[in-house]
């Protein structure tokens, strides 16, 4: 059967003469091109249009923004939980223990070391103010230091923790504070602060930096042991011993015993020796013993010259 249909169509296509093909149209590339219409015999040519439907499902990703996000702030503000302990962890994760131990490199700064002014105040009153005052007290009621101006407050007070004579105030203590103002009839407004325990303060005096940390911040108590978070007390202390040192460092421990004073002193110049290369001689104590010396009051102070 399928023999028989080729022969038919071999003899048909003998029967009929072929028409002579037209001279190829030669295209810019040099290529023969056939004329519109024509195909090769076993080509099939399909012409016409068709609709076609993709039914493929796209992706959906819901939106990031929540359009409700600011007035929900404004009725419900959000608050934030500062952990202490993924604080340090965090850091000690991500700066290699190796650097840790340069003399020449930072470590994590500490939070809890004052630098600059110890207390910032933003006052702010509808009514004119006459005069104003700002007054600084120590944990026995005493006035440490008092500021007052006539006119309205500025937008901005600070105070360098300095007491009426110029001097430091006593690290360890805990300090309240006071912010009164008067109007032109003499009716007077009182703003009490939130008590505030200074633990730990750098000030310059001079042509030297001091480091003054309360005791208990490095030891524990009545013993000369270090305490759990004096490592980054001390790596702070380091810090700045790094960036201010010129000739010489000297260690004052302030305690009502002399040998408590000692034993801190030595413990105090070994963890300094670890962690910051200094030149012979240069790393120095000085026990200071106060009978009496309340503990909180006890201290260390890093003098760097």
């Amino acid at each position: 059967m399928t023999t028989g249909l080729l022969l038919a169509l071999t003899l048909v296509r003998q029967s009929v003469p072929a028409a002579p093909e037209p001279a190829p149209v030669p295209e810019a590339t040099g290529r023969a091109v056939r004329p519109a219409g024509e195909h090769h015999l076993g080509e099939e040519l399909v012409t016409g249009e068709a609709e076609v439907r993709i039914s493929d499902l796209k992706p959906y990703f819901a939106p990031q923004l929540d359009p409700f996000a600011p007035i929900n702030d404004l009725l419900a503000p959000g608050t934030y939980v500062f952990d202490d302990a993924l604080f340090n962890a965090v850091d000690s994760l991500t700066i290699p223990h190796h650097f840790i131990r340069s003399s020449y490199l930072r470590v994590p700064v500490e939070r809890s070391f004052i630098y600059g002014d110890i207390m910032v105040f933003l006052p702010a009153f509808e009514k004119r103010v006459a005069t104003w005052e700002l007054v600084v007290s120590n944990s026995l009621g005493e006035t440490v230091r008092r500021v007052s101006r006539k006119g309205q407050p500025p937008a901005v007070i600070s105070w360098d923790g300095r007491t009426e004579t110029g001097e430091m105030i006593a690290t360890g203590d805990v300090y309240s504070f006071t912010f009164n103002a008067y109007d032109a009839q003499g009716n007077q407004t009182r703003i009490p602060g939130s008590p505030q325990r200074i633990a730990a303060l750098v000030v310059k005096q001079d042509n030297e930096w001091v480091i003054s940390v309360a005791a208990d911040q490095v030891f524990d108590a009545d013993g000369a042991r270090l305490g759990e978070q004096a490592a980054i007390r001390l790596d702070e202390a380091a810090n700045l011993i790094k960036e201010r040192f010129k000739k010489e460092v000297v260690v004052y421990v302030y305690s009502e015993q002399e040998k408590l004073s000692s034993d801190r002193c030595a413990v105090v110049k070994s963890e300094i020796a670890r962690r910051v290369v200094l030149p012979v001689e240069a790393l120095k104590v000085a026990p200071r013993f106060i009978p009496g010396l309340q503990p909180k009051h006890s201290k260390i102070e890093i003098h760097v010259l």
